[in-house]
């Protein structure tokens, strides 16, 4: 993961970290350099003091991948289920890196298959904006994205 961007995160989200890296000491993976990262880049605020615009758990992501497909999920610190379309977990690398960014923001993810930038489109608290969002209407981007590749975010 390659972002120089400070990371704002809420209190909650701070302690959550902080926990989380407690059970990652000695480890060298790339989700321990992720979490070392954010928590040494960490700007604490307290959650109704947090821009809109900034990605926190609860909020609604809408996200470029790769510039050309679209994707909208909630993020949350609840454990990974695969195949999960509307939800991202903040317990796997691609959900921890969004954590913190704001709109405009971008970051590049590197994994097995290769690179992945994510760029933050907008932010929202109201979940039924993931609800709202229509796969099969943007299948177009969907499928271009699964032609070149692209992995699915979790």
């Amino acid at each position: 993961m390659h972002h120089h961007h400070p990371t704002v995160v809420s209190t909650r989200d701070y302690y959550r970290l902080q926990a989380m890296m407690c059970t990652m000491i000695d480890l060298h993976t790339p989700m321990a350099s992720l979490a070392r990262h954010k928590l040494r880049s960490a700007v604490v605020m307290l959650p109704t003091d947090i821009s809109p615009d900034v990605v926190a758990a609860g909020r609604c992501v809408h996200l470029t991948i790769d510039g050309y497909r679209s994707d909208v999920r909630a993020l949350t610190w609840g454990s990974p289920v695969r195949g999960t379309i509307r939800e991202l977990s903040l317990l796997v690398p691609r959900g921890l890196a969004l954590l913190g960014l704001a709109v405009g923001q971008s970051i590049s993810y590197t994994s097995p298959t290769g690179r992945t930038e994510f760029k933050i489109e907008a932010v929202s608290s109201d979940n039924d904006a993931v609800l709202q969002f229509d796969p099969v209407r943007n299948a177009d981007v969907v499928l271009a994205g699964a032609a070149h590749g692209a992995a699915p975010l979790i």
